[in-house]
């Protein structure tokens, strides 16, 4: 049996539409790259895989093959990115397309990012996460919560320093 009730539910996620919206933004901005730029195809397939990994991914009939293919569609999307970041430093296109194609990107992986973690907090309330990746989740989040610690302690010592060198602290403190 399928986990899902609407095959085409997918098309309601925010992810797919904005992901739609990305490679039809992306179809416009490479019109205006030279007619040889190596990024045209490259721009063109990362796009289009964003869109269809988060399409094939939801048919997919465990959540767990659906987070990989998420995975999937937010590796396309960092390398259509890092794609719009090369043309705007590089000067190559259309540059309002460009900033416009950039943010979107960095929105739709942070969108990205935010399922894949809200899909595997189910998992673990459902109790349908192996025990590996239950522990991967673990210490992903003790890692997380170390370099917030480590952070805040840099901004500490900092902060410490200033003071005692006679300056003011960090504004906020």
């Amino acid at each position: 049996m399928l986990p899902y009730k609407n095959p085409l539910a997918y098309k309601q996620l925010r992810t797919w539409q904005q992901a739609n919206e990305i490679l039809e933004l992306t179809e416009e901005f490479i019109k205006t790259l030279p007619s040889k730029a190596s990024e045209k195809g490259h721009m063109d397939r990362s796009a289009r895989s964003t869109v269809r990994n988060i399409e094939e991914g939801f048919r997919r009939t465990t959540t767990r093959e659906y987070i990989s293919f998420l995975g999937f569609s937010a590796g396309s999307n960092e390398e259509l990115l890092g794609d719009f970041q090369h043309c705007l430093k590089t000067g190559k296109g259309d540059k309002k397309l460009a900033l416009r194609g950039e943010y979107l990107c960095k929105g739709e992986g942070k969108m990205l990012f935010n399922q894949i973690k809200a899909l595997e907090n189910k998992m673990v309330r459902e109790k349908t996460m192996s025990a590996n990746d239950r522990a991967r989740l673990i210490l992903q989040k003790e890692k997380q919560k170390q370099k917030a610690e480590d952070r805040w302690l840099k901004r500490e010592t900092a902060r410490i320093q200033r003071e005692a060198k006679g300056g003011k602290g960090v504004k906020g403190d």
